[in-house]
């Protein structure tokens, strides 16, 4: 038997401060390279930062989607052009689905903006054979440019604001009977306000942003990223949450130390960190996340992922969309990240362990140790676990079977024919729980035959595959 632990519920939180300035841009469909503030000075007259975000609407046959962000432009009413992405940045899409993850924030005149340009290259896939269903990978060398038009106009004014760009994965990229892959980038905009607290990502929150700690200084420190905000300094200070075993502030912290933090955009530009956590990999570990795709063993002694982000030795930008190959020794503990999911009141115990460990579910491996391999773009690359984390995930269906019990609400989400999940399971639609916690965007109820997207902790209870929903979006 085993030894390895099963995790039960954790619900963790920690704040960070990032100093970066007063606006947020949000790209919709994945996450790239940004550039932070490294001083507290205050931000010129008729400046304001803009942060800009990725996310993802579904193309539910594709697993991974790596690109290289080469730049952002906005153009103003008068014609005028601002680059919001100073150096090109990985990033990967498809772990952004039902969510936004951050690129960039930069300084921008104050005025009247009506559209952005987009221009990215280096794309490396992974998908499932919607024919064969059989995992292939593709690079797409580029440019490939998406032009986005603001409707109505975006207005940038003294206080901080998110712009969002969604990317509409199912309408950019296709496939024919011949197996030929074709990218046509197709985006949307929408704008809005920070909020300066809570867990809201399109309001200017950075959700689970893993990267090594350096430069330490006090309540300060910076975080570099593989992908996404590549460089960004961030504060903390008394209400900042710090999670992990012997981490309990800034003087436990270390250079190097592998972190995942959660922070809010304040009002003048900077971050204030709402949870930081050690991953507990050391200066030397790393981790990589993805879907996995195969389990060898009961209980299981290996897994294979599709890898969608990584941080630490041996993990580049060019991993990704390649495979993992994970070994776990008996010992090796796992963990639900449960911070932002509301698992309590479930009419089912959700566990995560060697017995429920299952293809489908999204998780993040940390090592101790570096990886090795996975090198070449879309490359394979083989690590030992040193921690096996339960993470969210999105996933896109219609709406059945919708039924309210209190505060609590269940609904089958039947999935689409196409899906990578269904390739990888056999399983044609799960149940999706919405919580107390669970929010709502770009709609105001469920109803039958709706189609969202859902976003959370996926279970496999007794062969069901059950979610906890952190957040339930219409595409």
């Amino acid at each position: 038997m085993s030894n390895a632990r099963e995790a039960r519920p954790e619900v963790r939180t920690a704040a960070v401060a990032v100093l970066l300035a007063a606006g947020m841009v949000f790209l919709s469909c994945g996450g790239s390279s940004s550039s932070s503030a490294t001083a507290m000075a205050p931000l010129p007259a008729n400046v304001t930062t803009v942060q800009v975000n990725l996310g993802d609407a579904p193309s539910d046959w594709i697993m991974a989607f790596g690109m290289t962000v080469n730049s952002i432009t906005l153009t103003n009413s008068g014609g005028g052009t601002v680059n919001m992405v100073p150096t090109a940045s990985p990033m990967e899409l498809m772990q952004a689905m039902a969510t936004v993850m951050p690129i960039s924030s930069v300084a921008v005149p104050q005025g009247t903006y009506t559209q952005a340009m987009v221009t990215f290259s280096a794309v490396s896939m992974g998908y499932m054979d919607p024919v064969s269903h059989t995992y292939k990978q593709k690079t797409l060398a580029g440019p490939f440019t998406a032009t986005v038009p603001f409707t109505p106009a975006m207005t940038v004014g003294a206080s901080s604001m998110a712009l969002n760009f969604d990317m509409n994965m199912g309408s950019s990229v296709s496939i024919d009977a011949s197996g030929t892959v074709s990218l046509t980038p197709m985006m949307t905009a929408s704008m809005g306000a920070t909020a300066g607290t809570g867990m809201n990502p399109w309001q200017g929150t950075m959700q689970h942003q893993v990267g090594t700690a350096s430069s330490l200084s006090g309540s300060r420190f910076a975080l570099g990223s593989m992908m996404g905000m590549q460089q960004t300094t961030l504060m903390t200070n008394a209400s900042t949450q710090f999670m992990g075993t012997g981490f309990t502030g800034m003087g436990s912290m270390t250079t190097g130390m592998l972190v995942a933090v959660d922070a809010a955009l304040q009002s003048d530009g900077t971050y204030l960190a709402q949870r930081v956590e050690s991953m507990g990999a050391g200066v030397s570990g790393m981790m990589g996340g993805g879907v996995v795709t195969a389990i060898t063993g009961n209980p299981p002694t290996q897994l294979t992922l599709v890898a969608n982000a990584g941080q630490g030795g041996g993990m580049m930008a060019s991993s990704i969309a390649g495979t993992l190959t994970v070994a776990i020794p008996a010992s090796t503990p796992y963990i639900i990240d449960a911070n932002g999911v509301d698992l309590t009141g479930l009419p089912f115990m959700p566990t995560f362990g060697p017995s429920t460990l299952s293809k489908g579910q999204r998780v993040e491996v940390v090592s101790g140790s570096g990886m090795m391999g996975g090198g070449m773009m879309g490359g394979s690359g083989s690590l030992t676990a040193s921690q096996v984390r339960l993470e969210q995930q999105g996933l896109h269906g219609v709406v059945s079977a919708y039924v309210t019990n209190g505060s609590q609400t269940s609904f089958t989400l039947t999935l689409p024919a196409d899906s990578a999940f269904t390739s990888l399971t056999g399983a044609t639609a799960i149940q999706v729980y919405k919580q107390a916690g669970t929010q709502l965007r770009n709609l105001n109820a469920i109803a039958n035959t709706n189609e969202v997207m859902v976003r959370g902790l996926l279970f496999n209870d007794a062969g069901t595959y059950r979610l906890a929903a952190s957040w339930i979006v219409a595409p």
